[in-house]
């Protein structure tokens, strides 16, 4: 598996085949490029679909099939309508506060490169290296001089390839850039690389503070320390094992609230089978 994920990165800057024109049609009026731009890596434009890619991936390496068959898998697996909406509107969303700040950015479109979080959190630093020096040139390449991301796994990974390779290019989160106001009462699910990895915790709590949510708190469960993982990370050891993590994290969150709030398209993913209301956080603030 890892081969494969490397190799398609390595020849294409994406994981696994892509319907990058469908993925980037959720923007116009953007500039094509820019010292500073948007960043997706397509993370919430196919977080509803990477569970499915999750159980190829073993089959195509296991099974030893035609390459052709996961390049066919990009007109074969997408997203439902109703997904691609609501991922499309997160992001008109983002980019509407963005530009409420005064900020000027552009955006790759279909050109737009994997950031490599897939590489870093398998544990796969070899490759992880060797793919940060291939897109740290496409993007120098493009005059990127700063890249404002919109999740926690792309951020995390495109700031620590400078602990590896030369990578001075600066990496801003949108949650670090924007002040916006919200409303309603939730119980908020942290990202684990944004509350203790990124240090993001403090801030993002009183960003949502000050927004006018009400934020429904128990140490035990919400806490910077003891707050738990939504359990995707664990999908591609263990299917069985990252749901029943993903069912215990949403029944932990539930006992504080029925409402909760999330950051991350893949907490979201894996939650929501087992919350009836769950936002992200760009769903309910403007």
């Amino acid at each position: 598996m890892k081969d494969l994920i490397s190799q398609n990165l390595m020849e294409s800057f994406l994981p696994f085949p892509l319907d990058t024109k469908l993925y980037s049609s959720w923007a116009s009026g953007l500039p094509h490029d820019g010292e500073t731009i948007i960043y997706t890596s397509y993370m919430y434009q196919i977080s509803g679909i990477l569970k499915r890619y999750e159980e190829l991936f073993p089959k195509i390496y296991r099974l030893n099939l035609p390459k052709r068959l996961m390049t066919a898998s990009k007109f074969l697996i997408k997203p439902n309508r109703d997904e691609l909406d609501r991922s499309f509107n997160i992001l008109k969303n983002i980019t509407s506060m963005l530009t409420a700040q005064g900020l000027n950015f552009g955006y790759l479109y279909d050109e737009e490169p994997y950031s490599g979080a897939l590489l870093l959190e398998s544990g796969f630093i070899n490759e992880y290296k060797e793919y940060g020096k291939k897109l740290y040139n496409f993007f120098k390449e493009r005059g990127v001089k700063q890249i404002i991301t919109v999740d926690p796994h792309t951020t995390n990974a495109l700031k620590r390839y400078k602990d590896f390779i030369d990578f001075d290019i600066d990496i801003k989160n949108y949650l670090e850039l924007v002040n916006f106001k919200g409303s309603g009462n939730y119980v908020i699910h942290d990202s684990c690389l944004y509350s203790r990895a990124m240090g993001m915790y403090d801030n993002i709590r009183a960003k949502i503070k000050d927004s006018g949510i009400s934020a429904s708190e128990n140490y035990l469960v919400t806490g910077k320390d003891m707050g738990s993982c939504c359990g995707g990370p664990l999908a591609l050891v263990s299917t069985k094992d990252s749901e029943d993590i993903s069912k215990s994290r949403a029944e932990k969150l539930l006992s504080v609230n029925e409402n909760v709030l999330v950051m991350c398209p893949l907490c979201y993913q894996n939650l929501s089978p087992y919350v009836n209301n769950i936002k992200d956080i760009a769903e309910v603030v403007s």
